[in-house]
């Protein structure tokens, strides 16, 4: 295989973006790696590694389904980077396969030569870092669509869960502000950017039970789960459908922010919650700023929503060994 060039990577979705002295960067750090017909290139809840640009071939991506087997939930071939979200965080682990159907031939990127350009804020690294971010996001998208169309398919195998509608509690002297020190998204940040993180958001409280965002509403708004849980859901029948369950130090309604696309689900609280919320321009801003807070709080959004998209692969997994027959947990 020939070097990797940056006008080659100029027609890669993931790198489009990039201006060409950061693709010419970021075109030197790729090595060539070829796999045989039915090699593993990733291996499910292995070591993350780095990213793999397919040059040739085909990949098919799958999860292991709980039995035996595997779920298919994607191809991917020539031009197509697969693993990705390798370069989100330290020690992550792959969340599904990648198996070779045929020779594979690819160019590999190291993710601790892309952590190292990162914690120096090297251009290509920050702008690489928020273009993962965006590509995550419309994969979360785009499987909350898949999961909504199998609900469909299959309406009567799936119970829903029904509004509780239950009281407000009283608030009580939980100290937000110090609280944030303790949040995983912030134990990078020093206490000066901690509280310029603060100051940037404001605090809501919010009663069990309610409801922050719906389908097809406007994304003017990121939250960060201080205290509490928010869940996200599908609408179902006379209830919803539980995708997922964002925890303190999480930030939630990321997906439609970053593509500035309508909200594609419910967000609810499940109980007693405290949030910082933040407007929308004013979190993009803190994104873009090419500073140290901006690189740690790129950090959290591309992890949170690695989790959020992990989970959703999961549960389309369960969708499809339920239909398939295999003995899985409610």
């Amino acid at each position: 295989m020939t070097p990797l060039s940056a006008d080659q990577l100029a027609d890669v979705p993931l790198f489009a973006g990039l201006g060409d002295a950061e693709r010419d960067e970021l075109a030197t750090a790729f090595a060539p790696r070829h796999f045989a017909d039915g090699e593993a290139i990733l291996i499910q809840n292995e070591r993350a590694d780095g990213l793999y640009l397919i040059a040739d071939g085909r990949v098919e991506i799958g999860k292991r389904l709980p039995g035996g087997g595997l779920a298919t939930l994607a191809q991917a071939g020539p031009g197509e980077v697969i693993g990705d979200m390798a370069l989100i965080g330290r020690d992550l682990r792959r969340s599904a396969m990648g198996i070779a159907r045929g020779p594979v031939a690819t160019w590999h990127l190291p993710a601790e030569q892309f952590r190292a350009a990162l914690a120096q804020l090297r251009p290509a690294s920050l702008q690489l870092q928020a273009a993962l971010g965006r590509a995550i996001a419309q994969r979360i998208q785009g499987k909350t669509g898949d999961i909504a169309a199998l609900l469909a398919r299959w309406p009567d195998s799936f119970a829903a869960r029904p509004q509780r509608a239950l009281p407000p509690v009283a608030e009580d002297d939980f100290a937000a502000e110090a609280f944030l020190a303790r949040l995983p998204c912030c134990a990078a940040m020093s206490a000066a950017q901690r509280l310029a993180f603060w100051n940037a958001g404001r605090r809501v409280d919010v009663a069990a039970d309610r409801d922050l965002a719906a389908p097809g509403g406007d994304p003017a708004c990121i939250w960060l789960v201080v205290r509490g849980a928010v869940r996200s859901a599908l609408p179902h029948r006379d209830g919803i459908y539980q995708l997922t369950v964002t925890g303190p130090g999480q930030l939630v309604g990321l997906a439609p922010a970053l593509l500035d696309s309508p909200h594609d689900r419910v967000l609810r609280s499940s109980e007693q919650t405290t949030l910082l919320a933040f407007d929308r321009a004013i979190f993009s801003e803190m994104l873009a700023t090419g500073d140290s807070l901006a690189r740690e709080l790129g950090t959290s959004v591309n992890a949170d929503l690695v989790t959020a998209l992990d989970t959703l692969d999961q549960v389309e997994a369960r969708i499809v060994a339920m239909r398939r027959g295999h003995a899985v947990a409610a």
